[in-house]
């Protein structure tokens, strides 16, 4: 049944994980920079992203293909297996699937939070100082997890060569 469900699963995985890296880096490098140049009518815009759910998009993304590459990486090492996780395919796959886990902790955690934070300061009229300070803590996630994400997709492309 295994080797049945994992092609599908793969393809699944794949999906989903260029899914959340392309949102990411859209994020990332044009988005977030321009809402946080825009000012308040930035906010207007963020808030109307996560009305139209944008934070669902990406909560699903990344918890899909984290949790279809916890499934691989067991059914590849054998149920996690010592000296298959060990092997050189073992370790990079399993450095890649640390990244990005990492990166989705990063974007609930950090990135998520600090939205929701933001949103809840623009809709009470907060500190201005405040404000601009989440978003400065939002870029460097957002750019930690847009890294973390790259390897992990490295990782993942060399460890089907070794």
């Amino acid at each position: 049944m295994t080797a049945t469900l994992f092609p599908w699963v793969r393809t699944l995985h794949i999906l989903f994980a260029a899914s959340w890296f392309g949102a990411a880096a859209v994020l990332t490098l044009y988005l977030l920079p321009v809402l946080r140049q825009l000012g308040a009518s930035g906010e207007t815009t963020l808030q109307a992203l996560t009305g139209r759910g944008l934070h669902r998009f990406m909560a699903a993304s990344s918890g899909i293909t984290v949790l279809s590459g916890l499934w691989l990486y067991w059914t590849l090492t054998a149920g996690f297996s010592a000296s298959a996780m060990s092997s050189t395919a073992g370790t990079v796959f399993g450095l890649g699937g640390l990244a990005g886990l990492l990166a989705a902790m990063l974007g609930g955690g950090v990135i998520g939070r600090s939205i929701q934070r933001i949103e809840a300061l623009s809709a009470s009229g907060g500190d201005p100082a405040q404000v601009a300070s989440l978003h400065q803590r939002i870029a460097m996630a957002s750019r930690l997890a847009l890294a973390l994400l790259a390897f992990a997709l490295l990782a993942m492309a060399l460890g089907h060569l070794l």
